[in-house]
Parts: structure tokens; C-alpha cells; sequence
């Protein structure tokens, strides 16, 4: 396997039920072991190095997590040696990987900030997220290392034990103040400009020098294309209150407005709240709204009291001027009548009287007159066949209860399309019979997945459906039950 390095001298051949192949790393809290469990499965084995009493405390709460764009904690033991079992992913790090561009950073910007919205509303600050924690997946960017992350209770250091890696780390991680889910948003904001541009917007190079940069001065973003550049700044404002929670952000990129309110989050003082009310149903409910502004506003052209414009070829026909002028296509043709003569008195012209008067009789033919103009005959095209775009699979994505099978927690909808590649199609996800958020996408080579829709925290039985609403009319649905986390 790639990034995969020897065991060394001293290292143990097995970490509680799993033996270990290879490392995949070392950090401050400890080292990463590849492992294999019993199944034979390949799984990530961190050996703690130190034994924390709130990391039970973690662990549970990083169990709660849902299991899209990170790696999953499978198993975790304080016993012995302290280590954390996680989901192994296959695929070298953003730091690794280098510059991302076009599609390829939308889709990791989208991907990295539903991760932390998804741990932030499980109660978690990452507090370390950068390019190394970033896996690239072959079903996309996971998001890993919980070792040093902590309950948004305890989310607090000081300036003795400030972990992570300053040229990520938000102006209040670096003073020692609390720290919460507003420090990961100016981390993400960070990652995204190292993905697009290959250094962080604080730059790199001696930690006194970066320091001061994140304190005092704005960020460098050279060439982070918009949208992401404007999302960007806001999530680097220095104040933590100033800036959008990672919900907002993932609306932002999905082409929806930011929600008012965020992930509920520990009171600090360095952060000022606002009201919490409505906060869940506001969060889905402008997924969209551009999109459908601008739908609105070709149609208002479309239907506007002028009518389109008039083409060329019409422009170019011949006008007449003169008011005697009529319209020959109309016209009905004349038919000369037979004249008779006229008696010879009255045309000036003295016959003799003995000559008869006889006269032959003139016959004119009657002339039509032709009509040039042909009559215009409409044809109405053939309409072109639509795209053959259909749903594979809508899916409920959460923490189940047994035996009864329902989610607790929060629960995300995943949904795969296929159809023709660079296919435009508009799209909305409907809860339990209304319509929370409207969006575009575009088919991909193969099967495609959808951004996910959620979280959605509400307590019952639910429907969610997914309805495809243009270039072609199809739907799929799924029903879940949300139950107490107990």
C-alpha cells in the first residue's frame, strides 16, 4: 500500500486485537500504525502516547460523528496502551497531493466543510484540522485525527499547551483564549486557499513571522476563484464572532443563501451568539434561493410586455409608405367588363347616312391578377429527446438504534444519479411533504452523488424525497425514524 512505511526497531507487532503492518505517521499525540483487524479488514491504529481521563469522554463523542467525509471511529481503548481504532483510508493527503483547481476544489471545499459541520453537530472542535489531516479517498476527501480534539464543553487552552499547527490556526487558538467551532472555520478557510493556491494565506516560513501575520494582517489569496474567495475572507476574520459557522458555509457552496444561525456552540467570551430560535429549520430552508432568483428573472424578461425583440430577418422586409398602398395578398382581382360602343354623335365623329351602323362586338378577356406571395405554412420541430437522467438510490445516513433501527443524533440524505456526462438538471429535496431546498448539479461519467442534504435533527418519522425537476420529471424518496439518543 502507497505512504505505507516499515515497522521500526521498538514499535509493537499488536495494539489490542489488532496486528500492525506498517506506519502511516507520527505526531504530537502519538503514532498512526497501519492495522489489520480480525475480519482482515485494514484499519488505522493510533497508540496514544500519553492516557487523558476526558478522552472517554472524546471517544464517545467522536463515535457520534456521521460517518461521511471522515474516517470512522471504530474502536478505542484506555486500557494497557491508550489507542484509537479508525476507519483506514486509501489515498495520499491534500498536503501530499498538492494544488486542486475547477471542479476538483469545489468538491473538496464541499466535501471538507460537510465533515465539520457533520463534527461540529456532533459536539466536537477538530481544533488540528489542515492539508495532512485531509485524506483523498477514492470516494472522495475524508477528513481524519480526533487525537487532539475536545468536547465543545472543554474546548479550552491555554498559552502553555496550545496544540495544532499555527499556520492554520485561528487568532484565538494562538492567544491561549477558548477555543470553539469558529476556530475549525478559519482553519477550513486556510486548507482551501493552501488546495487551490499551495500556501496557506498566513504563509508558511518562520512561526514568530506567521504569527503576527494571523494576529494583524489580512490574508493573501491570490488565486482562489470566486465564490470561494469572498467565503474565504469571511471565514478569516479575526473576531470568532464575525465569522459564518461551517453550516452556513456548506449552504454557501451548494449555491444557497447563509443561514442566519448556526450550530448551537459553547458560550465564550471572545464569541457572541445569536438567538438560537429556528435555528435547525432555518439552516435547509434557503438551500437554492439563487438559483431560483435567477430562474425568476430570465422568466420575468421572457414574459415582459415587449415581447422578445424582433429578429433580423423580420427588420429587413419592405416597408411601404404610401397611404394608397394595399395589401396584395388581399386584393381581390379585377375582371374587366365588355365595353359597348359608343354611338358615333357622341364621339365626335360623323358617319354617313346611309352607312349601317352596325358594330362589331369588342370581347376582353378578364385578367387575373396573380398574387405573388405564397401562403406561409408553420411547422412545429420535432422536440429534441430528453436526457435519460434517473435516481439510483436516496439513502438515510446515521447512527442506528437497535433493535429498533431508528437514527439518532442527526441524519444526512445521500442520493446517486446517472444519466449522459455534462448534463445541467435542477433538483429539491421535499421533507415530509415541503420543499426545503432547490439546487443544480451535473451528471458526471458514471454514477453521481449529490451534495448531501441534512443534517436533519427532528425527533419522528420522516420522508424525505428527492425530485428532479428539469431537463427531466423523476423522484425517488426515503423514510427514516429520528429517536432519542438514548
Amino acid at each position: 500500500m502507497p505512504n505505507v512505511e516499515p515497522l521500526r526497531q521498538g514499535d509493537p507487532s499488536a495494539v489490542g486485537a489488532y496486528r500492525l503492518i506498517g506506519r502511516l505517521g507520527q505526531g504530537g499525540q502519538g503514532v498512526v500504525y497501519l492495522g489489520q483487524a480480525g475480519d482482515g479488514r485494514p484499519v488505522a491504529v493510533k497508540v496514544l502516547r500519553t492516557r487523558d481521563e476526558r478522552l472517554a469522554k472524546e471517544i464517545d463523542a467522536a463515535r457520534r460523528v456521521e460517518p461521511f467525509c471522515i474516517a470512522q471511529v471504530l474502536d478505542a481503548s484506555l486500557d494497557g496502551v491508550p489507542y484509537i481504532v479508525t476507519e483506514y483510508v486509501q489515498g495520499p493527503s491534500l498536503q501530499q497531493a498538492g494544488r486542486h483547481q475547477g471542479a476538483d476544489l469545489q468538491r473538496l471545499a464541499i466535501a471538507t466543510a460537510t465533515a465539520l459541520a457533520a463534527i461540529h453537530q456532533a459536539g466536537i472542535v477538530h481544533r488540528d484540522f489542515k492539508p495532512g489531516n485531509v485524506l483523498l479517498g477514492p470516494d472522495g476527501p475524508r477528513v481524519i485525527d480526533f487525537g487532539i480534539a475536545r468536547a465543545m464543553d472543554q474546548a479550552r487552552t491555554n498559552t502553555s499547551s496550545i496544540v495544532g499547527t499555527p499556520a492554520y490556526m485561528a487568532p484565538e487558538q494562538l492567544a491561549g483564549e477558548a477555543v470553539g467551532p469558529a476556530a475549525d472555520v478559519f482553519a477550513w478557510a486556510s486548507v482551501v486557499a493552501f488546495a487551490a493556491t499551495g500556501s496557506p494565506p498566513f504563509g508558511d516560513d518562520s512561526l514568530p513571522a506567521v504569527i503576527n501575520r494571523i494576529l494583524h494582517h489580512e490574508p493573501q489569496l491570490p488565486d482562489l476563484p470566486q465564490p470561494l474567495r469572498g467565503i474565504a475572507l469571511e471565514c478569516l476574520a479575526k473576531n470568532p464572532a464575525d465569522r459564518p459557522t461551517m453550516q452556513d458555509v456548506m449552504l454557501r457552496l451548494l449555491g444557497g443563501k447563509a443561514a442566519a444561525t448556526g450550530v448551537p456552540g459553547p458560550r465564550t467570551a471572545s464569541r457572541r451568539r445569536r438567538p438560537a430560535s429556528g435555528r435547525g429549520k432555518a439552516l435547509v430552508a434557503t438551500a437554492g434561493a439563487v438559483a431560483i432568483a435567477a430562474i425568476a428573472t430570465t422568466a420575468a424578461v421572457a414574459m415582459s410586455p415587449g415581447g422578445p425583440a424582433p429578429t433580423p430577418s423580420a427588420l429587413a422586409q419592405p416597408v411601404t409608405t404610401s397611404p394608397e398602398a394595399k395589401d396584395l395578398s388581399t386584393a381581390k382581382p379585377k375582371t374587366k367588363k365588355p365595353s359597348t360602343s359608343r354611338p358615333a354623335e357622341e364621339s365626335g365623329t360623323q358617319r354617313p347616312a346611309d352607312e349601317p351602323t352596325t358594330q362589331r362586338p369588342t370581347t376582353t378577356r378578364p385578367t387575373a391578377t396573380r398574387t405573388t406571395s405564397k401562403p406561409t405554412v408553420k411547422t412545429t420541430p420535432k422536440p429534441a429527446a430528453k436526457p435519460n437522467i434517473r435516481i439510483l438510490s436516496v439513502e438515510a445516513l446515521g447512527n442506528k438504534h437497535p433493535p429498533s433501527d431508528c437514527n439518532y443524533g442527526a441524519t444526512l440524505i445521500k442520493a446517486m444519479v446517472e444519466g449522459p456526462p455534462g448534463i445541467d438538471f435542477t433538483y429539491s429535496w421535499v421533507l415530509d411533504g415541503k420543499v426545503k431546498a432547490t439546487s443544480q448539479w451535473a451528471t458526471r461519467d458514471g454514477a453521481t452523488q449529490l451534495p448531501q442534504y441534512g443534517p436533519i435533527t427532528e425527533l419522528g418519522t420522516h420522508r424525505v424525497v428527492l425530485r428532479i425537476t428539469s431537463p427531466v420529471s423523476v423522484q425517488g424518496s426515503v423514510s427514516f425514524e429520528s429517536c432519542d439518543d438514548d
